[in-house]
This record gives structure tokens, C-alpha cells and sequence, in this order.
């Protein structure tokens, strides 16, 4: 066996940055962490290449003396603590005293600062952990620190970053929490030369809410509350703004940016039962907590905490947003979601002469259902609009031969199941799963931009939040395959001209911006996957967000169309997901149900 040996130093910093700096945007946060602890009220922050290639934070802080930037350099030198005992009472960031020189380890770096009032200031350049030059600088206050080439020796580090886009939209995330928990810091972030998002300190909190997360001002609530020593403010959207993850959800622990489910989990309960299953609401929420009652020195990151006593947090959020809505008499329905339920008359397009047909009955007769009145109720059948009738015209059905499987819709139950006798089985369908079957299969057989198409007359402008945006932007190829033509349209508006064959306008652009929010959360890497699995991806993601839902009201001509449409691709048993598109009961099942 090998005899221990100490690590050379160099080859031990490495390692020990690996632990701070994960990517770009560890970096960003505790350089903006040291410029907001050295006093800063001006920062700004610059992109090349998502921050691999280079990445600059500038601030009008304090500044170091060259002294302090050597000091500042090596392990475990800090200005934030003495003693193990300041941690009961820590006002700061950071404390640790690991950044800068694991920063400097794994890139080529340059400070250049000048203390307030002296005159002149001073430049080091540092190349994988060792000062290659150093000599005075202009007497500008502040500081200044470029890194270039992350990870340039540590290539087993960069090969797991993800694409440019993907990197400068974890950067423009992380940047935007930071300028929602500090409303009084002027911040500028730029991307490729290029602004991305520009914030004043004149600025309210809630205004600041509004341009970064795209929520209305007006639909911002106030939350204000305090349980046992947690004091809790701040600010949630109305319940009809929550999104299908938890990405604007933001907890800030006496000035510092921290994750838990726990807290995340306060905010659900709170706004129960506003906000359906599967629905995160908006939140920004400031915690106030005696520093000897919480733990920060849990991980490097410095992104998870402990506290002594975890229910009082829990229950002060809990509190005060179910407070807080209650007293704002806020609704987990807009009132333009209603004219959904309302069934407005049908009546069909005159025919030059009438056609021969086989009338549908209604799944009950009034007399079965009078007589069944002590059961639940069953909605008589009326014929509805056929607002999706587009949406079945995807593509054109493949020929079935005459003695083909026979269709007979029966009933639309609850809007989102059809009962139907195909070839005298009795079938219940799924309309929202056989859909997206049907869609899933289709896209599968198209060539990379072979999309069927259709074109917009007006394009249809979209506005996202700052990390989307960015992350849309790395992602507008893989999405064309599929037949939506997005471009970008300065700063974080893009603009559609086509969307794919079947998607009705009005609801394309809700599909562009689940889809974002999906491809957020999950993180599609388009470096670090094949090409085929990001595109699958995409493709499942694609055939849920058009497929039509549940709650959808359809037409038996429609309901006929999808159970066709459904006979003719492959695997239309089961959804993209693993869930059954239909269930068969025949002569036989229905007797085993009545023990025949």
C-alpha cells in the first residue's frame, strides 16, 4: 500500500475549490457576496460565454489595500470573523474565508481595487493559485475582479458544464434572486456585450418583482407576520399566477439567499386550497431570526441553514400568507377562466342537403336519470362547439380499410373521458393521454426542421423572465424541430411566427411557456446529453403541452376523430408517461363486474 503523503499545495486548492465553485455562477455569488459585504450600493457584473470564457464583477465598495488582497488570497483568511463565537451574531455573507483563493485555483484572475481616498490602488494577476504579477492601479474606489478560463486546469470540471446558454441562465437566476433580497444595490448585468437586466435602488421591492418575474404589480400580496421570534415579510402573486415548479419561490434568511423544503412547503399550506396539485405559488419571502438560533455552517455554499426550533419558521409563513390572502379575498380563479364552464348554444353550419346519419343517444335517458337521482348526477348530453377542431386536424388520419375497427361515440363524461363502442367493446378513453400519444408518435417520424407548420399572419410577441430568456434563447434550434418558429426580439421578448400544424394560436403561446418552465426545471443539457435524448426529451414535452387537456369540451365529431386518429399510430396504449390512454371492457369483463 502506498506510503501518506502530503497533497501539493497546488493540487490541494484544486480540490478544495471544488467544493465552492461548481460553475460559472458559484463564482458570481461570492464575488457579489464579498462586494455586498464590503458596502457596495453600485454592482456590476459581465458575461462572455456564460462565464467560462470570462466573467467580471465590478462594485463601488470599500476596497482592499494590497495588503488585504495577498492576505485575501489564501485559505481561510477572512475579514467577517475572529473567533468560532462570532458565528452566534454573524451580520455578513460571507466568513469563511474561501473564495478568492479557490476562485483563483481553478481560473486566471485579476483584482484591481483601491481603498476610498487613497491615491493609488492595486492590480494582482493570479494564474491557477500563483501570483504571476502585481503593481499599483488607477485610484478608482472600489473593486473589480475578472476571471477568465474557469476550470481551464481542471478539465474534468469543465466538461460537465452545460451549454453557454444554459450557464448564463443559472447566472441571470442566481443574479436575479440577489437583486430581489437586496432592493437598495443598483445592479447591471450584462451577457456578450449585450444588457440583460438593469435595476435601480430607486426601485420598490414590488416593482422589482414585477419586471424580473413578470408578475403584475397589482396582483402582488403583502405578507407581514411574526411567530415566537421569526418575523416574516414580504411578498406572494395571487394564487392564479402559480407555475409548474418551484423556481420563483425565494427565502431570505437574515440577508442571505437560502434553500429548504420545509419553508417551501409553509408557502403550499398557506395558500391551500387555492392552488391546484402540481402548482407552486410566487413568493418572496424575508426571514428575521436570532443568529444564535440558526446553523450557516452547514455546507460551503453557504445555501443551507439549520435551525434550533424548525416549526417556528414553518408556521410564521404559514400564518401570515393564509392571513394575508384571506384578507385580500384572493381566488385561485381570474374571472376570464370562467367563460370555460359556461356552454354556450351550437349550432351547425348549414348543409346544402341534410346527411344521412345514426343518431347518437345521450349515455342516459332522462328516465334513467330521474331514477337515479339519489346518485351522483349525470349532465345531459348537449352538443358543444367544436373549439378544437384544428387541433385533431395535426395530421392527415391514415386510410383505414372499410372493414376497419367501427366507432361509436356514446358520451363525453366529466369533460375529459369519452365512452365509446369500438367494434362492440365498450371503451373509456382518456382524451388528454391518447392525445398526447397520438402527437408523440406522429412527431417521432419528422426529419430535424421538417415540422408541419403553420404560419402566424400577426407574430405573437412574448415576454419571459431573465433566466428564461436566456435559457429559450440557447434552446430556439431544438424547438424549431418541432414546428415553432421563435425569434428573439431584443432584450427578453421573442416573437412567434409559426407554430406546428394543429395548435390553435391562442393557446400556443401558454405551450412555449410551460415548455420553458419544463425545460428549467429539468435542466435539458445540451452538452452534457446526446443530441437524440435532449430531442426526446423535448418531443414528450412538446406532445403534453398541445395535447388536448382535461376539462376540454368536444364535439362527438371530435371525439370520433381523436378514437380513429388513436387506432392509427403505434403504442397508443400508454401516454409518453407510462399512463393507460383507454380501458376495454367487453361481454366478458362486464360479467365478471356483476359476478355473472
Amino acid at each position: 500500500m502506498p506510503r501518506v503523503q502530503r497533497l501539493d499545495p497546488l493540487v490541494a486548492e484544486r480540490i478544495a475549490a471544488g467544493e465552492v465553485v461548481e460553475r460559472p455562477a458559484s463564482a458570481v455569488k461570492e464575488l457579489v457576496e464579498n462586494s455586498l459585504d464590503a458596502g457596495a450600493r453600485q454592482i456590476t457584473v459581465e458575461l462572455v460565454g456564460g462565464g467560462i470564457s470570462l466573467l467580471r464583477v465590478i462594485d463601488d465598495g470599500c476596497g482592499m489595500s494590497a495588503e488585504d488582497v495577498k492576505l485575501g488570497l489564501e485559505r481561510f483568511a477572512t475579514s467577517k470573523i475572529t473567533q468560532w463565537e462570532d458565528l452566534d451574531s454573524l451580520s455578513t455573507l460571507g466568513f469563511r474565508g474561501e473564495a478568492l483563493p479557490s476562485i483563483a485555483a481553478v481560473s486566471r484572475l485579476e483584482i484591481a481595487t483601491c481603498e476610498r481616498g487613497a491615491d493609488f490602488g492595486t492590480r494582482v494577476k493570479v494564474e491557477g493559485g500563483v501570483i504571476a504579477e502585481e503593481g499599483p492601479a488607477p485610484p478608482q474606489s472600489g473593486t473589480r475582479v475578472t476571471v477568465e478560463d474557469l476550470f481551464f486546469n481542471t478539465p474534468a470540471r469543465l466538461k460537465f458544464l452545460k451549454s453557454a446558454a444554459a450557464e448564463t441562465s443559472q447566472v441571470v437566476d442566481l443574479l436575479t434572486r440577489m437583486a430581489l433580497t437586496q432592493p437598495e444595490v443598483h445592479f447591471q448585468v450584462r451577457s456578450n456585450q449585450r444588457e440583460v437586466f438593469l435595476v435601480t435602488s430607486k426601485m420598490t421591492l414590488p416593482q422589482r418583482m414585477a419586471q424580473l418575474w413578470k408578475v403584475p404589480l397589482e396582483d402582488l400580496v403583502e405578507v407581514e407576520g411574526e411567530v415566537q421570534g421569526v418575523q416574516v415579510r414580504g411578498w406572494v402573486a395571487k394564487p392564479h399566477h402559480a407555475r409548474p415548479t418551484r423556481n420563483h419561490q425565494l427565502f431570505c434568511l437574515n440577508g442571505r439567499i437560502i434553500k429548504s423544503t420545509s419553508l417551501s412547503q409553509a408557502v403550499l399550506e398557506g395558500f391551500t386550497p387555492l392552488v391546484s396539485k402540481g402548482r407552486y405559488p410566487v413568493a418572496l419571502l424575508r426571514l428575521d431570526i436570532d443568529p444564535s438560533l440558526i446553523d450557516v455552517n452547514v455546507h460551503p455554499t453557504k445555501a443551507e441553514v439549520r435551525f434550533a426550533e424548525a416549526r417556528s419558521p414553518f408556521r410564521a409563513i404559514y400564518r401570515s400568507i393564509a392571513r394575508s390572502l384571506e384578507e385580500h379575498s384572493a381566488d385561485s380563479v381570474q374571472p376570464q377562466h370562467w367563460d370555460l364552464i359556461e356552454e354556450a348554444p351550437f349550432l351547425p353550419e348549414a348543409q346544402p342537403e341534410p346527411l344521412a346519419r345514426e343518431p347518437v343517444a345521450p349515455a342516459y335517458s332522462a328516465p334513467a336519470r330521474a331514477a337515479a337521482s339519489s346518485h351522483r348526477p349525470l349532465p345531459p348530453y348537449r352538443p358543444t362547439p367544436p373549439p378544437l377542431a384544428s387541433t385533431l386536424e395535426l395530421f392527415k388520419p391514415l386510410e383505414i380499410a372499410p372493414e376497419g375497427p367501427r366507432v361509436k361515440v356514446l358520451s363525453q363524461l366529466y369533460r375529459t373521458f369519452i365512452v365509446a363502442q369500438v367494434d362492440g367493446e365498450m371503451w373509456i378513453v382518456d382524451q388528454h393521454t391518447a392525445h398526447e400519444r397520438i402527437w408523440y408518435e406522429r412527431l417521432g417520424h419528422l426529419q430535424p426542421l421538417d415540422g408541419p407548420q403553420q404560419g402566424l399572419l400577426v407574430p405573437e410577441i412574448m415576454e419571459f423572465s431573465l433566466a428564461h430568456a436566456a435559457l429559450l434563447e440557447g434552446s430556439l434550434e431544438q424547438i424549431r424541430e418541432f414546428g415553432f418558429e421563435i425569434e428573439h426580439f431584443g432584450g427578453n421578448t421573442f416573437q412567434m411566427r409559426s407554430l406546428p400544424l394543429g395548435v390553435k394560436p391562442g393557446r400556443a403561446a401558454g405551450i412555449v411557456r410551460e415548455l420553458v418552465e419544463q425545460i428549467a426545471s429539468e435542466q435539458v443539457s445540451l452538452r452534457n446529453h446526446p443530441q437524440e435524448v435532449v430531442r426526446e426529451k423535448l418531443r414528450a414535452m412538446v406532445s403534453c403541452k398541445a395535447a388536448i387537456k382535461a376539462g376540454d369540451p368536444l364535439s362527438v365529431d371530435e371525439m370520433e376523430s381523436l378514437i380513429r386518429e388513436m387506432l392509427t399510430v403505434e403504442h397508443s396504449n400508454y401516454c409518453p408517461h407510462g399512463r393507460p390512454t383507454r380501458i376495454k371492457l367487453d361481454d366478458r369483463a362486464l360479467e365478471r363486474l356483476f359476478h355473472r
